[in-house]
């Protein structure tokens, strides 16, 4: 399966350096409407979207919208660009109940599938959150009449919790007025964390965590969802020397220079393409 991503020309250089794809929080997209449902412990900010097509042909409006008017790219990949792996890690300690009842604090993860490593998923400000199977990460967006009434049958919510049986659909749900876009998108969730850099000190960091979640505890809330606007994800190396880039037809000679140079640094088998859209 190939998938396509639209953007600026300035972006790719970022993304070959920083090796990463960035997911935009649902609140800030540009559907003002984006996952329609604020159900007492769910809300949008809790989610990532970073959006592709998996039409092989070029459409006008893709390149208009998200790549500049034409002056973008087109990245495309065959399947995900993501790695897969599975996490396997425990973070606990004991913990003392209000009503003085000992219990343990924290979670495991035994081969939990994701598109991340433990260095990735406890990042500055937030924690990643695994989804419980390889296929919720990546997915086709569903268009319907009523987004609203449609993901009311994966959610079931009282005033003590908010159970969620739709997984990542609540975030692949989308309004018909959308539907030229056609878009396949990854989603990922993410709860609040440390304001700290995991790699520089795993173990404060951890201990932190334990912290934060004490008090949600102690408070009987669940865990806020973070503060950051975007998270930028790691992605497979050898899939960025695979790809293909796309040059929109209206690239200017100084964005082309730069695209070019930056493939021939970090992606040189990367293979580039001139948009088959000429636009004026």
């Amino acid at each position: 399966m190939d998938i396509h991503h639209y953007t600026r020309a300035s972006t790719l250089p970022l993304i070959l350096q920083g090796g990463k794809l960035r997911f935009t929080r649902a609140d800030c997209l540009d559907d003002l409407a984006e996952l329609p449902f604020e159900a007492f412990h769910l809300t949008r900010q809790a989610y990532f979207i970073n959006s592709w097509v998996k039409s092989p042909v070029e459409t006008s409006g893709q390149w208009y919208r998200y790549a500049d008017q034409h002056r973008g790219v087109r990245l495309s990949f065959n399947g995900s660009p993501f790695p897969r792996t599975k996490l396997r890690l425990e973070l606990k300690r004991p913990y003392t109940s209000l009503n003085g009842k000992p219990e343990t604090l924290g979670f495991r993860l035994n081969r939990a599938p994701a598109p991340f490593m433990k260095e990735t998923m406890f990042g500055k400000g937030y924690v990643l959150m695994p989804w419980a199977d390889e296929e919720s990460f990546g997915g086709d967006v569903l268009y319907v009449e009523d987004p609203v009434a449609y993901v009311k049958q994966f959610i079931n919510s009282i005033p003590e919790m908010t159970e969620v049986t739709g997984g990542s659909r609540l975030a692949r749900t989308k309004a018909k007025h959308w539907e030229d876009q056609s878009e396949y998108r990854f989603t990922l969730m993410a709860v609040k964390g440390p304001d700290l850099i995991y790699t520089d000190d795993p173990d404060h960091y951890e201990n932190e965590l334990l912290n934060m979640m004490e008090q949600w505890q102690s408070l009987g809330n669940m865990a806020p969802p973070p503060e950051v606007t975007f998270i930028d994800l790691p992605v497979d190396a050898l899939m960025l020397q695979r790809m293909t880039v796309t040059l929109g037809s209206r690239i200017s000679i100084e964005d082309r220079n730069s695209v070019l140079q930056s493939i021939q640094c970090y992606a040189p088998n990367a293979t580039v393409l001139e948009s088959s859209i000429q636009a004026r």
